[in-house]
């Protein structure tokens, strides 16, 4: 049991990564522009091709931009995407793993505010279920925004233990 729920929020992230893309890029997502859009948008490293031609094809760089991984995060990031129809040789994964290690480690990334978050972000960042999503949307919508993460604990059908266990990463401001 507990290996299909872990596929089951493997599938889950890979959705919302790709709902993201849809909702950041539009219909633009499907043609060249995402990789030509990257171009300017990826800073200019080491790794920087290889990730453009593995990556750019399904999402704008401004996607990748907002995830902030440690190294092994971002080795599972790009098994995923591997899985979910990336296409590249081992040594152009490996430069893209050690590109965005470097360009965007975990340390460097803000909190997410919880209480200007939207769902697909609740969802990829604070690793919240939709319904989960959609309840604290409407506890803050109802309540006016927290001041502190233990006042989420109210929120009737929100899984507070999920944002527990990424305090780190959670704010509200």
């Amino acid at each position: 049991m507990p290996r299909v729920r872990e596929g089951n929020r493997v599938v889950r992230q890979i959705l919302v990564v790709g709902v993201y893309a849809l909702l950041v890029g539009g219909a633009a997502a499907w043609s060249p522009a995402p990789r030509v859009a990257a171009q300017g948008a990826l800073p200019d490293a080491p790794g920087r091709d290889a990730t453009l031609k593995v990556c750019g094809n399904c999402h704008g760089a401004d996607t990748v931009a907002s995830v902030r991984l440690t190294p092994d995060g971002w080795r599972e990031m790009i098994a995923r995407m591997v899985a979910a129809g990336a296409q590249g040789t081992d040594q152009e994964l490996e430069t893209v793993l050690q590109y965005l290690s470097t360009q965007f480690p975990v340390d460097a990334q803000k909190p997410l505010d919880l209480n200007t978050a939207p769902a697909v972000e609740l969802e990829a960042v604070a690793g919240l279920l939709r319904k989960e999503s959609a309840a604290l949307i409407a506890h803050r919508q109802k309540n006016g925004p927290c001041k502190a993460l233990e006042d989420l604990r109210k929120v009737v059908g929100l899984d507070y233990r999920k944002l527990e266990a990424r305090k780190a990463r959670l704010a509200c401001m």
